[in-house]
């Protein structure tokens, strides 16, 4: 049984009810697209950041200097981005009991 704020709602076929757990299940950050924009911005970091590391090789101290600056800016935006959604969700599954939304049906306990 599944305690949805203050009632308790049975499962329909006595089923583990997994889909209300505030914990994140193995792959489920990365299965949410809302993320992907941070993870997109990170991965661009990334490349920027070898970019950087390949123009300094090269002997262009200015270019490499420029690069890194931009590294460092599009990871911490990722960063920012991944942060922002994490503390949203959270936000999302930590609903009072009380604020139940209006579609949710729940049974009184007893019934």
């Amino acid at each position: 049984m599944t305690v949805d704020g203050p009632y308790e709602i049975p499962p329909l076929d006595d089923a583990a009810d997994i889909s209300r757990t505030t914990a994140p299940q193995p792959g489920e950050t990365l299965a949410d697209t809302r993320n992907w924009a941070g993870f997109g911005m990170l991965f661009i970091g990334v490349l920027l950041a070898v970019a950087a590391a390949v123009v300094a090789l090269w002997g262009f101290g200015a270019a490499a200097l420029v690069v890194t600056i931009f590294a460092v800016v599009t990871v911490l935006a990722g960063v920012a981005l991944v942060a922002v959604e994490q503390v949203r969700r959270r936000a999302r599954n930590t609903a009072a009991p009380g604020e139940a939304p209006a579609w949710q049906a729940v049974v009184p306990p007893g019934s």
